[in-house]
């Protein structure tokens, strides 16, 4: 028992580790050529500035996608109505590229509210858009909540930080552990 406890705990330890390791990389990235195409991007809020909408805006103007998902209830201009609204006025772009999903208040929401919308378009491959650092948690619950749906990494680039990656890879290991994430 104890040797079967011991092992087990092991095992975990491993895990947690993979999954730090992994923070900041970019899995499955969508920029594979120069004529990449997606569906729809699916963008996360949680980013002040627009930071990670203007990812969105570029692949839309480079035609690489049609429409843009945000996601999130978000706090004043950090909603998924805050930031089309936004992009809309600074970014110039018309109002009919933007889809919004209203409710969701973390990561596994923004995939469990946004992922029957993506369907019902017809989205078969998605860009899903988050910073460099919660990329790989993104793309873990995307994979485990929102088959058939395809996603590939669009990240906006901010630096990973000791402190994110901590954070990150244990809400990585949280999700895992209650199947809001896939373990690899």
């Amino acid at each position: 028992m104890a040797l079967g406890l011991g092992l087990m705990s092991a095992t975990l330890v491993v895990l947690a580790g993979y999954d730090y390791w992994q923070i900041g990389r970019t899995p499955q990235p969508c920029v594979t050529g120069p004529n990449w195409q997606a569906d729809a991007a699916l963008v996360l809020s949680g980013a002040p500035r627009l930071r990670r909408t203007r990812v969105a805006v570029a692949a839309w103007r480079d035609q690489h996608l049609p429409t843009i998902f945000i996601s999130g209830a978000g706090a004043g201009g950090d909603s998924a109505e805050g930031l089309a609204r936004a992009a809309q006025g600074q970014l110039n772009v018309p109002a009919d590229i933007f889809k919004i999903e209203r409710r969701a208040t973390s990561t596994a929401d923004n995939l469990a509210y946004s992922c029957p919308l993506l369907r019902k378009a017809g989205a078969k491959r998605v860009a899903l858009i988050t910073d460099s650092w919660h990329m790989t948690r993104a793309m873990a619950t995307a994979r485990e909540l929102c088959a058939p749906v395809s996603f590939c990494s669009l990240p906006n680039h901010e630096p990973t930080t000791p402190e994110r990656r901590r954070h990150e890879a244990i809400a990585l290991f949280v999700y895992q552990l209650t199947s809001n994430a896939v373990w690899f």
